[in-house]
């Protein structure tokens, strides 16, 4: 295997945002990037393939979480919902994202959905939780909005990070699909490559550099078995459940989700608008136990209540376990509770929860604990960058933050071989 016998600048270890957008800036400057990718390139959501692949996972007590083991990592899957990373969470490690912020901003098709985009279920909930008083307010998308008309709302309009992924090889990347890591080669306390099984053959690779970006569980698991041991010690995963009712007069079910919400900051959650896909509807139908509400979809009107989690749970062995505190469950509680009144007062009948799912996991390799403030850890010349060095409970959609960091990333890691010439 010719790859096996280069020397490359930099392995980069999965291909989600935030490896992505590694192997986009540093391959920019003409280094030799080698991306390895667990999954494979497929851009289809299919539940039983999502099953079959691992992307669907139980986590204990019936919970569920969803993550993305494919070219794109779990931005393939998501509902293109941006916040601003918290100053505050990065600013007591002196990491400041403020320019790094504003350049994806130039780059990435950042904006409020304009009013026609916003669907009759979004609508409908925003103006009941506006006349109930609460600051509900139009959410940053990552979507192409001028590929959009009214009720048409295509996949190619969203962005997901399968294009970094390919201005990354445009600019001389080599991308590996099939290829999972299983530990990082270390000679003394410096990290020198990576063994992986690509495509069923296992192999060492050997970097300059190497970043773990395989998500808060991979990466979590490739640094317990290169002896990194605190990794993986506890991690949020955001817990999900929506709110959804039968409303009159309206035509949803094919919108643009997460439109509008707002933030409980004080309260631990935030509630969005979310419709969603048939086939995950009916899932979550039959999950809740409302098999005769599979053929409701166009009826549906939905709130989404995300939770802050604690930090908790183990990764060991492969085996991820999490059990919600009560703390998570009263946020939980007050989160349905704040989501019931909206939709009651916009005329929604026959009311339900659907069952928690969870969906990117992180803080598994937290920035002070695990990884130092420009995300190396404990072996030179090894670092992580995605969810997982989040350094505390997080509870917002997490992309446009790890971008960020996956920016500030690069532009060190391109100091840094700048300075070993």
């Amino acid at each position: 295997m010719r790859f096996e016998k280069e020397n490359w600048d930099v392995i980069i270890v999965g291909t989600g945002p935030a490896g992505a957008c590694l192997a986009r800036e540093i391959s920019k400057q003409h280094k030799k990037v080698l991306l390895l990718e667990k999954g494979q390139a497929d851009l289809s959501i299919n539940i039983p393939r999502m099953l079959k692949n691992n992307e669907m996972m139980f986590i204990g007590n019936g919970k569920t979480l969803v993550r993305g083991i494919r070219s794109g990592g779990t931005s393939v899957l998501y509902y293109g919902t941006a916040y601003d990373p918290p100053e505050e969470l990065f600013s007591k490690f002196g990491i400041d994202l403020a320019s790094e912020v504003e350049e994806l901003r130039r780059e990435l098709p950042l904006a409020p959905l304009k009013d026609e985009l916003i669907g009759p279920a979004a609508q409908k909930i925003r103006e009941s939780a506006v006349s109930l008083g609460y600051a509900w307010e139009k959410l940053d998308k990552f979507i192409y909005q001028d590929m959009c008309t009214p009720g048409y709302f295509p996949f190619d309009a969203q962005w997901n990070a399968t294009r970094y992924v390919n201005d990354a090889i445009n600019s001389g990347a080599v991308l590996l699909t099939n290829s999972e890591v299983t530990k990082v080669i270390v000679n003394g306390k410096q990290a020198v490559g990576v063994e992986a099984i690509v495509q069923g053959e296992r192999h060492k690779l050997f970097a300059s550099q190497i970043v773990l970006s395989a998500g808060g569980l991979g990466t979590a698991q490739i640094l317990q078995a290169s002896k990194i041991n605190k990794a993986g010690e506890g991690f949020f995963c955001d817990p999900i459940t929506i709110v959804q009712g039968l409303a009159e007069g309206i035509e949803a079910g094919n919108e643009i989700p997460m439109a509008a919400g707002m933030m409980f900051k004080n309260e631990g959650f935030i509630l969005t608008d979310l419709t969603l896909p048939k086939l995950v509807y009916q899932l979550f139908s039959f999950q809740a136990l409302r098999p005769h509400r599979v053929w409701q979809h166009r009826r549906t009107i939905g709130i989404m209540v995300k939770v802050r989690d604690g930090i908790g749970g183990s990764i060991k062995r492969g085996k991820v376990h999490k059990v919600f505190s009560e703390a998570d469950k009263l946020k939980m509680q007050q989160g349905e509770s704040k989501a019931r009144e909206i939709l009651q007062h916009a005329g929604a009948k026959r009311l339900y929860s659907t069952v928690w799912t969870s969906a990117h996991p992180g803080g598994t390799a937290r920035i002070g604990e695990v990884v130092d403030p420009n995300l190396k850890s404990e072996y030179d010349n090894l670092y992580v960058c995605d969810c997982s060095v989040i350094p505390t409970e997080w509870g917002l959609p997490p992309t446009l933050a790890v971008l960020a960091l996956a920016k500030r990333l690069a532009k060190h890691l391109l100091l840094r071989s700048y300075h070993r010439r």
